[in-house]
């Protein structure tokens, strides 16, 4: 099964990594890392399958601590896509 990665930008405090756990409670996460840089700043990667990442994204993104959320998936970047198709030429 294909997978992707969110990176989450979020503010450190306490509770953060429950409610960033929590709401990734419904989805079938592969793999979760969570560092602080500072204070002010902490990082979370988290792998899931790709037909999940865009609901947990959006669901990421409601969190009061999260800043930002990125999505990489590794399929994009291929010449197709499998909603799309392959690429025509």
């Amino acid at each position: 099964m294909e997978h992707a990665r969110l990176t989450v930008t979020l503010r450190p405090g306490h509770g953060t990594l429950a409610r960033l756990a929590s709401t990734l409670n419904n989805h079938h996460v592969l793999d979760l890392a969570y560092a602080t840089s500072s204070p002010l700043s902490a990082t979370a990667v988290v792998r899931l399958p790709r037909p999940d990442a865009p609901r947990a994204q959006h669901k990421l993104r409601r969190l009061v601590d999260v800043i930002d959320v990125s999505l990489d998936d590794p399929a994009s970047t291929g010449t197709s896509h499998p909603s799309t198709g392959a690429v025509r030429t």
